[in-house]
């Protein structure tokens, strides 16, 4: 029994070292056993299997929190109600279909399979040794990023990468060569951006702790540092630069909130001019080719009349539209990456909670924005070393998930979610070093 209780423990930590992997080790694994539609299945039967294992070893040990029966039965919840809306629409594509559920119910099983982990082993987990992993893992990722970008641009295609196995073997900002972007092992370049947010917020919380390091932590936090924003760089992902930018301004405002007000009251005259200085240096650079390339996504290379930023829209505007017809939803798969599956054509929304809404309709999106308002109050009531890192990070993906279907993504979905299961589930040490305010943000 003893045994069986480290199982889920394996399983996270198992999960957290897969993810970020899964999509090259299956595509090039897969040359020399075949098999490649089990190789991507097997990961989601494994969460799966793992999840109700864990619930109930967790049942079985006895003395459960209220919280997680709630957990539970809204994951059991989450995923009837996409059963439910795909009987009621047979004609639905039932691989689309199968990958929709999967894709938003597995969000809510990381998260048990988390909690359930912490409460089985409780001392087997520690801050520590979960940043440990996380950053192993996202240095191996973001310095095979940042040799891709100088490697030749269809390396890939000896890895097993190509369009009809389901993986493009390269990326270039409006498919101009001249401006290439990276993904490493990830699926594409925006996954990757979004995959470094949570690395990112560790490594800018522990910079602000920097005067308590080592002279070699420093140099050894410094590389690391470098390498994950270099990596993010290179994706040209502008969503992920700008949840960047989110993760590190809110790291840094909750733990130094009232000294930047200080400095902000002090210094407010000095930071008009660095605006007024910034904003005069774009408009003299608005023609720049490059600079245009990197932010707007708009090159001489496009083709149509539309461009990124305009099809963005029209999808959104798209999701919003089939809501409103159809408030109790449309079917798991008629929306997102699982609907592109679908030969007849599917809906990408660019948005994840509108394609959530287009789904499983308006019920399901409540559901789905309870459980994360849940988890972000679990979080924030911890007051240690886990809230700033991963509600930084929440918010970072709230940006991202309005713009792109950024849940979706395996890595990035394990990452975070497996992470909050931890922090709603494990207890919270006297000597726990508190890093935030008592105030709500």
């Amino acid at each position: 029994m003893h045994i069986l209780r480290r199982i889920p423990y394996y399983g996270v930590l198992a999960l957290l070292i897969y993810m970020p992997l899964h999509v090259f080790l299956s595509q090039s694994l897969s040359l020399v056993t075949g098999g490649l539609t089990e190789w991507k299945l097997a990961k989601d039967a494994v969460i799966g299997l793992l999840t109700v294992f864990t619930v109930c070893m967790v049942w079985k040990q006895g003395r459960v929190p209220r919280w997680f029966h709630g957990l539970v039965a809204c994951t059991v919840g989450f995923g009837m109600l996409h059963l439910v809306l795909w009987a009621l629409h047979p004609h639905l594509y039932a691989e689309s279909a199968w990958l929709g559920t999967t894709y938003n119910v597995r969000l809510f099983c990381l998260a048990v399979v988390g909690a359930g982990a912490a409460l089985l082993t409780p001392s087997l987990f520690t801050f520590r040794s979960i940043r440990r992993v996380v950053l192993g893992v996202s240095s191996l990722v973001a310095v095979l990023a940042v040799l891709q970008y100088w490697l030749p641009k269809d390396i890939l295609t000896h890895a097993g990468y190509s369009l009809s196995r389901g993986v493009r073997p390269n990326f270039f900002i409006d498919d101009n060569p001249a401006f290439p972007r990276v993904m490493s092992t990830l699926r594409d370049p925006n996954s990757l951006g979004a995959y470094l947010l949570v690395p990112l917020a560790l490594l800018s919380a522990a910079a602000l702790r920097i005067r308590e390091l080592t002279k070699r932590s420093r140099w050894l936090l410094g590389a690391l540092v470098v390498v994950h924003a270099a990596a993010l760089y290179l994706t040209f992902s502008r969503s992920a630069w700008l949840a960047a930018a989110g993760v590190v301004s809110l790291t840094i405002w909750w733990q130094f909130s009232s000294q930047l007000v200080r400095v902000l009251r002090n210094w407010w005259l000095v930071g008009a001019l660095a605006l007024v200085l910034l904003s005069g240096t774009a408009y003299l650079f608005r023609h720049n080719t490059a600079l245009d390339g990197i932010l707007t996504h708009s090159t001489a290379a496009q083709v149509g009349a539309i461009d990124s930023n305009q099809y963005h829209w029209l999808y959104v505007r798209r999701g919003l539209e089939g809501i409103l017809r159809q408030p109790w939803g449309h079917g798991p798969g008629t929306a997102g990456l699982a609907s592109i599956q679908n030969p007849n054509g599917g809906l990408l929304t660019e948005n994840y909670y509108v394609q959530i809404g287009y789904e499983v309709g308006v019920a399901g999106l409540a559901l789905f924005i309870g459980v994360n308002i849940w988890l972000h109050r679990r979080i924030w009531q911890r007051h240690d070393n886990w809230t700033v890192p991963l509600l930084a990070s929440f918010w970072a993906y709230v940006v991202m998930n309005m713009l792109l279907h950024t849940w979706s993504n395996e890595a990035v979905a394990a990452q975070w979610w497996l992470l909050a299961g931890l922090a709603v589930a494990l207890p919270l040490h006297a000597a726990a070093k508190r890093q935030l305010p008592p105030q709500r943000p």
